[in-house]
C-alpha cells in the first residue's frame, strides 16, 4: 500500500456547533415491536404458449378442383407460421444471446455471467447461477442543518431531497445498506437544540429521515455504531430512544431490516442474531459490530448492541457460516478523520477473514480510507473497504464531506461455489445548503456550478465555509486516498480481485 502523507487530526469536538437550550427529559416508554424480516424470494409466473390444430374439411367432389389453390395457400401459411413460432420460441429460450437480466426482478441487475440470460421469475441464470448485488453508504449524521433542511412551513418534515440524486445508483441492487449513525428516536422528549432534538455529542433526530430512507429503497439499516446508546443516561430506561426507533421501523417500514442490535420487544432476540438475505437459494449473512458506545457502555445493561468483542464476533460468524453461503461484515471501527486504517482495523480484518468473511465494509472515521483486496485462506481475495466516510453531514472539513458508495457483486454458481465477482467504490459529496439544497451527489455528477453554491455560513455555525471544495479538488483527493484504481473521468474506483 502506498504510503500517504500524515493527515492532521481534527479536534475531538468534530461536529458543527449545535444551538442549545434547557433539557426537559420526560421518559416515555415505547410500545413493543416485532423484529422486521425480509428476503429476496421471487414468485414464478405461469407461462403458456398457445397452440392450434387445423382439421381439413372435406368438400363435395364438384368443388374440390376449385378449392385446390386455397388448400395449397393454407398449407403454406401453416408451414410459415410454424417456422416463425419455432424461431421465436428458440430466441426466448436462448435470451437472444444478450446476456442481460430482466429488470423487474426486485431490482436485480444483469451481470453478463457465462450462464447468459437470467430467468425473469427467479433471477437465476440459464446455467443455474445466482447473483446478489449489494451496496452500502456511510454515516447518516443528523446535524442541525441537516435536520432543518427537511422542516416545512407547516411544521411537518420531509427528507426525500437528501437521496434524490443517488436514486438511479440504488435501483439495480438487491441489498441496499445504510449506516444509521445517529438515533431516530423522534419526539419522545424535548432535546437541547431549538428544534427540540439533539446534536453532538449525543444525538436524536426526527423519524421522517427513516421515511425518506425507506422510500429511496434502502432495506438494511446498521445500528451498531458508537452513537447507538446516545442519551441513554438521561432516562430511567436507558433504551428509551432505541425502543422508539425500533417501534418506528417495525410499524411503518417492516421491509427495513435493522441489524446490529437486539429487538427489545422480542424476548427471543439477542445481539447474537444473524440476519440472512436469501435470493433463489443463495444466502448472504450480514453482520454489524461497533468498537465502542462513546462511554455509554455501562447503560447497555442487557447487551443489546452488537459489540466488536472477540467471543461475540466468533460466535456470530460461526452461526453465519452455518446459515449462509457468504458473509459480509460491517464493522464500526477505526480512528476519526484518519485517512489510513489504524492497527486495530488490520487486526480485526484478519479475524474476520479467518472466520469466513467474504467482504468487509467499514465505517466510523467520517472520511474515506483505501479500498483493498486482502488475502484469505487458499488465496481467496476479500474486498475490504476500510471506511466509506459520511453520506450526509455538515462536518466542517472538505475531507469529511467526501464519502463513497461501496458496491459488490456476489455470485453463486450451479455447483454452489461462491465468489465476489466485482467490487467498486463511487465517491459522493455532501452538498451543503439550507432547505432542500441539502443533498448528496455522486462526485461524477457534481459540477463546478454546484460547487459554487456548496457552502453554509449561518448564525448557527458561522465557521462552516466550504467554498474551496470543488470537483477538481474532490477527484484529486479521492485519487490520493484510493490510488491508481480511481478514474477521475468516471468517478469510479475498480478493485482488482
Amino acid at each position: 500500500m502506498a504510503q500517504k502523507q500524515p493527515h492532521r487530526r481534527q479536534p475531538a469536538d468534530h461536529q458543527p456547533v449545535e444551538p442549545q437550550r434547557g433539557r426537559r427529559p420526560a421518559q416515555r416508554k415505547a410500545p413493543s415491536a416485532q423484529r422486521p424480516t425480509g428476503e429476496g424470494g421471487r414468485r414464478r409466473p405461469a407461462h403458456a404458449a398457445p397452440s392450434a390444430h387445423a382439421t381439413p374439411v372435406r368438400r363435395p367432389a364438384a368443388r374440390r378442383r376449385s378449392s385446390l389453390p386455397i388448400v395449397i395457400i393454407s398449407a403454406v401459411t401453416v408451414m410459415i407460421a410454424g417456422a416463425l413460432t419455432f424461431f421465436v420460441l428458440r430466441s426466448c429460450v436462448s435470451g437472444g444471446d444478450t446476456g442481460t437480466q430482466d429488470a423487474g426482478q426486485n431490482g436485480a441487475a444483469a451481470d453478463g455471467q457465462a450462464g447468459g440470460t437470467a430467468d425473469a421469475a427467479t433471477g437465476k441464470a440459464r446455467d443455474g447461477s445466482v447473483d446478489i448485488n449489494l451496496l452500502m453508504v456511510g454515516d447518516i449524521l443528523f446535524h442541525y442543518q441537516v435536520r432543518q433542511s427537511g422542516l416545512k412551513d407547516d411544521g411537518t418534515r420531509n427528507y426525500d431531497h437528501v437521496y434524490a440524486h443517488v436514486l438511479d445508483e440504488l435501483k439495480d441492487f438487491d441489498i441496499k445498506v445504510l449506516n444509521q449513525e445517529t438515533p431516530l428516536g423522534g419526539n419522545v422528549y424535548t432535546g437541547t437544540a431549538p428544534d427540540g432534538y439533539d446534536g453532538y455529542p449525543e444525538f436524536n433526530g426526527p423519524q421522517e429521515m427513516g421515511d425518506a430512507e425507506a422510500k429511496a429503497g434502502f432495506n438494511v439499516a446498521l445500528k451498531a455504531t458508537n452513537h447507538a446508546m446516545d442519551n441513554s443516561g438521561n432516562f430511567d430506561d436507558p433504551y428509551t430512544l432505541v425502543k422508539s426507533e425500533q417501534e418506528f421501523w417495525t410499524k411503518k417500514h417492516p421491509e427495513m431490516n435493522v441489524i446490529g442490535e437486539a429487538i427489545l420487544s422480542d424476548s427471543n432476540s439477542t445481539a447474537d442474531d444473524v440476519y440472512v438475505y436469501e435470493k433463489d437459494g443463495f444466502k448472504v449473512a450480514l453482520l454489524n459490530y461497533t468498537q465502542d458506545l462513546n462511554g455509554n457502555e455501562s447503560h447497555d445493561r442487557q447487551g443489546v448492541v452488537s459489540m466488536l468483542e472477540e467471543e461475540h464476533v466468533k460466535n456470530t460468524m460461526a452461526k453465519a457460516r452455518e446459515l449462509a453461503d457468504m458473509i459480509v461484515v460491517f464493522p464500526h471501527w477505526g480512528e476519526e478523520y484518519n485517512l489510513e486504517p489504524v492497527e486495530m482495523q488490520h487486526e480485526w480484518a484478519k479475524t474476520f477473514i479467518d472466520e469466513g468473511a467474504d467482504v468487509i465494509i467499514g465505517n466510523h472515521p467520517h472520511v474515506i480510507e483505501p479500498v483493498v483486496a486482502l488475502e484469505g485462506k487458499d488465496g481467496k481475495k476479500v474486498p475490504c473497504y476500510w471506511s466509506t466516510g459520511n453520506f450526509i453531514s455538515t462536518s466542517p472539513s472538505n475531507e469529511s464531506l467526501v464519502g463513497g458508495i461501496a458496491e459488490v457483486k456476489l455470485h453463486k454458481d450451479k455447483d454452489g461455489n461462491c465468489s465476489v465477482t466485482s467490487a467498486q467504490f463511487k465517491p459522493i459529496i455532501s452538498h451543503l445548503g439550507l432547505s432542500t439544497d441539502m443533498t448528496t451527489y455522486l462526485v461524477s455528477d457534481w459540477t463546478d456550478e454546484l460547487a459554487a453554491s456548496n457552502w453554509l455560513n449561518t448564525t448557527v455555525n458561522p465557521n462552516t465555509d466550504n467554498t474551496s471544495l470543488t470537483p477538481a479538488w474532490a477527484h484529486e483527493f479521492c485519487a490520493g486516498v484510493l490510488g491508481s484504481g480511481y478514474d477521475p473521468k468516471t468517478g469510479v474506483f475498480d478493485l482488482k480481485l
